[in-house]
């Protein structure tokens, strides 16, 4: 319980940095480690994916970029998506159907990604920023009930975008960080080596399945240990009454962490055991 007000705390602080322009804080070269559009009119940091699209269509190395996001991904991996991203807290307050995760949707949040990257160099357009639900709801939405937008048809796609997401969390719990989002794309390529994560002691485990129950992602925790659908939320871990799973730092490749899947047979040994 102590953990879950933890993570409700460090989600209003990332609430609270994304809308830091409130403070009078212009916008700043701070790259925001989550989905939050840079349009916003209270924003003071910019948004990766905005920003991504914008030196691919400049035609300029994303070094800066994506030596930040080296960092976000090597200390939190997906962690950021469950502790920390406005958007994804959005998502949780949706997710009423903790439905299982369908592995099949799984690569769509990399097409996304693949799409959106392509997409600015092909067309030359921030095409994804024109379709993000989360500037629908930080953007379009404020500058709409400040009078400086207009019911015009981008507006009105921008609503179409964020209704549709928002019937999709309904129905999925995380709907979106499950399978669309571009930046937990980007931060779960490092989810397996992150310094945060997840921990599986298959000897404490009973089976019970609360852990499976109580994960808002659809995914089997004990299976999936640090897997790139795994947001590192905790929740698995508070449902676990036996103590088998457990949230915290560690050195990438520590017990518990989930080895990267090879092709090729692998020994017993080297195998997160599923607790079956």
């Amino acid at each position: 319980m102590r953990q879950r007000y933890l993570r409700r705390g460090t989600q209003g602080l990332g609430i609270f940095l994304g809308l830091l322009g409130i403070t009078g804080i212009g916008m700043t070269h701070v790259i925001f480690p989550g989905l939050h559009c840079y349009a916003c009119p209270l924003s003071a940091t910019v948004c990766p994916i905005g920003l991504l699209q914008n030196l691919v269509i400049a035609g300029t190395a994303p070094f800066y970029l994506l030596g930040v996001l080296a960092v976000y991904g090597i200390f939190l991996g997906r962690g950021w998506c469950g502790w920390f991203c406005p958007f994804g807290t959005v998502n949780d307050l949706f997710s009423w159907r903790k439905v299982r995760f369908h592995k099949a949707f799984s690569p769509l949040k990399f097409l996304v990604l693949l799409g959106t990257v392509f997409a600015a160099w092909r067309l030359a357009d921030t095409w994804f920023c024109k379709l993000c639900p989360a500037a629908s709801l930080t953007a379009s939405l404020p500058y709409f009930a400040m009078g400086l937008a207009q019911p015009t048809r981008p507006f009105f796609i921008h609503m179409g975008t964020l209704a549709a997401t928002l019937i999709g969390m309904t129905l999925v719990a995380r709907f979106w960080c499950r399978y669309l989002c571009p930046m937990g794309a980007i931060l779960a390529l490092f989810n397996r080596v992150s310094l945060f994560g997840l921990g599986f002691n298959q000897k404490k485990c009973t089976s019970c399945g609360l852990c499976l129950r109580a994960c808002p992602m659809g995914i089997d925790p004990r299976s999936e240990v640090n897997s790139t659908n795994c947001i590192k939320c905790g929740e698995c871990s508070s449902a676990c009454p036996q103590g088998a799973l457990s949230l915290g730092f560690s050195l990438p490749g520590a017990r518990g962490y989930a080895p990267l899947r090879f092709p090729w047979p692998r020994s017993r040994a080297n195998r997160v055991p599923s607790g079956k």
